[in-house]
């Protein structure tokens, strides 16, 4: 979740979007394909964080269900 600092990248996902853009070859892309590929990219690690915080809590609940 972004921290609201008002800077650019102001989260972690932001950074590795960021990040993953700019290792791509961006020479013949246009604005608008540009920012397609960064909502891309933002989507999907957002999506990665998620699902590795849930994998994290559900691993969390098993363990304590064992005690």
């Amino acid at each position: 979740m972004p921290s609201g600092t008002g800077f650019f990248p102001d989260s972690k996902q932001e950074a590795l979007a960021l990040e993953y853009i700019k290792s791509q070859d961006l020479s013949r892309k246009t604005p608008e394909e540009v920012a397609e590929m960064y909502q891309d990219a933002y989507t999907r690690i957002c999506e990665t964080f998620k699902s590795i915080r849930d994998e994290k809590r559900a691993e969390r609940n098993r363990k304590s269900l064992v005690y």
